[in-house]
């Protein structure tokens, strides 16, 4: 146990904020010194409270903060990780990274859902609150100990045991056939409903069902966009169960 170990223990043994501070340093191996900013990293909008000058404390500030810092550590990572690639593949592989599905999925292997407040439902279209929780908590590690400690746990933490780097390189963007072969192999019923968005007429909408159940909606400009989209999605869904 280091020096610090021991500090941060003894800083906390009597806070009435320790349980948090545990819940945090256990899940997300991460020690807090500004619990507050923390708490409101995982306070959902549907779960914020307003204070009495009408101010709203939620994670909504820290997500545009932390959406901006992982952008620029990712980048950087990508940038000095592949020196010979071009531009066109560090900007790929670096929205691969950052897509919002893909964060949702992190967020949740890394236990961001455990400690998230939200009042909101847990439907399929309600899924990004984790990635924006993800974001959230990003932009509280760079307000509580700066750039080079978020970029420190983002590179040291987060990379080498939630990221593989390697399938993201060889990613097959054309989900629909990767949908259709999963399938296959599994000997599952799959079918695709697509029609126009009853909410916006020049859009379509498409939903995918696994023996009967609804996994996946997308939605595009075209039919094959919607249904690219709706597939992306089902396979998320299926690959982070």
């Amino acid at each position: 146990m280091s020096w610090f170990d021991i500090y941060y223990r003894l800083r906390f043994i009597a806070s009435p904020h320790r349980e948090f501070a545990q819940r945090i340093y256990k899940r997300l191996h991460y020690q807090a010194r500004n619990i507050d900013l923390f708490k409101v990293a995982f306070t959902h909008s549907s779960a914020q409270t307003v204070l009495k000058n009408g101010e709203k404390v939620n994670n909504e500030r820290l997500e545009f903060l932390g959406d901006a810092v992982l952008d620029a550590v990712i980048a950087d990572f990508l940038f000095r990780k592949y020196p010979s690639r071009n531009e066109g593949f560090l900007t790929q592989l670096r929205s691969r990274i950052v897509k919002r599905d893909y964060l949702n999925v992190l967020a949740r292997r890394i236990g961001i859902d455990q400690l998230l407040i939200s009042n909101t439902s847990k439907s399929p279209g309600k899924k990004n609150i984790y990635g924006d929780a993800f974001e959230a908590f990003i932009g509280a590690i760079y307000l509580d100990r700066g750039y080079r400690c978020t970029t420190r746990y983002i590179t040291n933490f987060i990379i080498p045991r939630f990221i593989n780097l390697e399938n993201l390189e060889s990613y097959d963007n054309n989900f629909k056939s990767q949908l259709l072969e999963w399938s296959q192999k599994q000997k599952q019923e799959l079918d695709y409903y697509t029609d126009n968005d009853p909410m916006n007429a020049g859009r379509f909408i498409s939903y995918i069902r696994i023996n009967h159940e609804i996994i996946g909606i997308g939605i595009g400009s075209s039919k094959k966009e919607a249904e690219q989209d709706a597939s992306e999605k089902a396979l998320f869904r299926i690959t982070s169960e």
